[in-house]
């Protein structure tokens, strides 16, 4: 199946948007609240049915959108309790159609494509209805494992979980990409874009530390022992110019009344809040301290917003790997 190019722009632009207003909130308040991804996912699920509709994708692939969007589902409501089906409310009721029929599209379509060559299938020679039905599926698994992540707490943000999972309804599979959009190379394995994006952003994580770190060399606030330790992850500020905000300061006042001492940490010792900021403040003026070591609360989010152009630029980075 071909992505259609308007539907595929309107996809990628909404994307964008999306994950762009979802990273600024939680760099700036560090919450992203539920309604957003609940607002964001109604054009995406839209999108994904008229475009499947307008391909004759047939029954199995169109009910297997709302497994979909029940597994999106877990993230904001309970799964609905059939012991207490008599209380069920508007809100009960919605979901369990929607999980009947999503569990009739597994079903329908385990039985339709249940003689799919899977040889033929990695290599995209079965017919299009089959490859859309299993890339569905797998992309069910995918979120599946999002949340499970979450649950388990591999990944302790739940908004990162939302997104990763709403990225996934947007883009079940490679085939709702524009193939001009990535160099695809000669390897016909991918994993679901989701995931390529999860290791974007991971990369983009992971080369933050080293560059935060040559920016304070270059700042020439790298001198001491200490200051090599705490240069990977925070910048020095004058305690005068630190305010309140997505940060947490390092640089603390220790030990006794009797002996109070300087000391940097890598990790707060205490919780974040306005009361606590004043009063760490107060204690580093007090010992006549000048500059402390702040580190800036980098939401994953935020990586997860800026991989989205290599996602689109370069597809899945194992590709290259397996090249």
């Amino acid at each position: 199946m071909s992505p259609d190019p308007l539907l595929s722009t309107i996809r990628i632009s909404m994307i964008f948007s999306c994950m762009f207003i979802a990273a600024r909130s939680d760099f700036q308040t560090l919450s992203v609240r539920d309604i957003h991804w609940k607002i964001w996912a109604i054009p995406a699920t839209i999108i994904l049915v008229f475009e499947i509709a307008s391909n004759n994708s047939g029954p199995a692939n169109l009910m297997t959108i709302s497994a979909m969007i029940a597994v999106f589902s877990i993230c904001f409501y309970r799964i609905p309790d059939l012991r207490r089906f008599r209380d069920w409310k508007i809100e009960q009721i919605t979901l369990s159609m929607i999980y009947l029929i999503g569990i009739a599209g597994i079903l329908i379509g385990s039985i339709e494509f249940s003689d799919t060559n899977f040889v033929n299938l990695v290599l995209g020679e079965e017919s299009n209805e089959t490859i859309l039905w299993w890339s569905s599926l797998g992309a069910i698994l995918t979120m599946m494992l999002f949340l499970s992540a979450w649950k388990a707490r591999i990944i302790p943000g739940g908004a990162d979980v939302k997104a990763l999972i709403l990225v996934t309804l947007f883009f079940p599979s490679w085939a709702f990409i524009p193939e001009q959009m990535y160099f695809s190379g000669e390897n016909t394995f991918r994993i679901p874009p989701s995931m390529a994006l999860f290791l974007w952003a991971g990369t983009y994580f992971m080369l933050a530390a080293p560059i935060i770190f040559l920016r304070n060399v270059a700042r020439g606030d790298v001198s001491t022992a200490p200051d090599f330790k705490m240069a990977w992850h925070a910048t020095k500020k004058p305690v005068s110019g630190i305010i309140a905000g997505p940060s947490w300061i390092l640089t603390e006042v220790a030990g006794t009344e009797d002996e109070p001492r300087v000391v940097n940490r890598i990790l707060p010792s205490n919780p974040s809040s306005p009361v606590i900021f004043a009063e760490n403040i107060e204690r580093l003026e007090s010992m006549g301290v000048e500059e402390a070591w702040v580190a800036t609360k980098h939401p994953f989010l935020v990586y997860l917003f800026f991989a989205l152009i290599p996602l689109m630029l370069f597809g899945d980075p194992l590709a290259y790997l397996l090249k």
